[in-house]
């Protein structure tokens, strides 16, 4: 019986650059992963998590579009959320029909307990950039991005 290899040959095979960039890619997901079963959580509600994280309290309309999910999933994401411990509702702040959901200080707490190493490594390594070198990167990074959301935006027009 003969043996069959399968192997895709995809833009930026050999480049080291791009390959680097993959990488990076599924060792997010893995870290993610370890991530969500450390708290308990999927992958959908830890991305909500690092939503609120960076863009402090939002309503669940403000999460469902940076979730790209409908308001009703979003609910049930701020619910499992609730129901974990990891967030609560609260009142806005000047507009009575709003309710903000924020994360949990103990939640926010564990959570950068875990990725502590990744951050400290990963400033470390920004901060030992040249001031040039570091113009570089954050200008091909914000083309990463840019690539990343333009790509994404398609999908959802489709």
């Amino acid at each position: 019986m003969a043996s069959f290899t399968w192997r895709a040959e995809s833009p930026g095979v050999g480049n080291a650059v791009m390959e680097r960039l993959q990488e990076v890619g599924v060792l997010t997901r893995v870290i993610e992963q370890c991530l969500s079963g450390a708290l308990g959580i999927n992958a959908t509600d830890l991305a909500a998590m690092e939503h609120l994280t960076t863009d402090g309290p939002l309503t669940a309309k403000e999460l469902a579009d940076r979730l790209r999910v409908s308001t009703a999933a979003s609910t049930h994401i701020v619910d499992r959320l609730e129901k974990a411990g990891h967030v609560v509702r609260r009142p806005h702040a000047t507009d009575r029909r709003k309710v903000l959901v924020e994360p949990v200080a103990e939640s926010m707490n564990q959570v950068f307990g875990h990725l502590h190493p990744l951050l400290h490594g990963v400033e470390g390594l920004v901060e030992a950039l040249s001031p040039g070198d570091r113009d570089v990167v954050q200008a091909f990074l914000t083309g990463v991005v840019q690539i990343y959301t333009d790509t994404a935006d398609s999908f959802t027009q489709g």
